[in-house]
């Protein structure tokens, strides 16, 4: 049996649909948008994560202005996507930071290496 649907609860769940389809489509670019930024941090191109990740908070922003609309598990399932992807980035970003403070640390200990060295070889020796 056919049942008579209000023209406005049609358009209605027609806009929630154009709304849904829309936040999945942005869902989607996101998550593209992040395992770009997540090769770019394997290959240790930081310049284009740092440029990347500042467009990336907007689209994020963009994308959860109007939280609440769809808790499917297609979304579920993408949201838990991108928490894994943002996890092995910052896991990168935090092995990049602690190799550059080795890195810094190695240097100034050469640097009072040398310095130490040139004090010594200025000084008198005794005999």
């Amino acid at each position: 049996m056919l049942q008579l649907v209000p023209q406005a609860a049609a358009e209605s769940e027609q806009e929630k649909n154009i709304r849904l389809r829309d936040r999945r489509f942005k869902l989607a670019r996101l998550l593209r948008y992040t395992d770009e930024i997540l090769q770019c941090a394997q290959k240790g191109d930081w310049g284009s994560v740092e440029e990347m990740e500042h467009v990336r908070k907007m689209e994020i922003m963009d994308c959860f202005r109007n939280e609440g609309i769809d808790d499917s598990p297609l979304i579920a399932e993408a949201l838990a996507t991108l928490i894994h992807l943002n996890k092995k980035i910052s896991e990168l970003v935090q092995n990049e930071k602690q190799e550059l403070l080795r890195k810094q640390n190695s240097m100034q200990q050469n640097k009072r290496a040398a310095l130490d060295y040139q004090h010594n070889s200025r000084s008198p020796r005794s005999a």
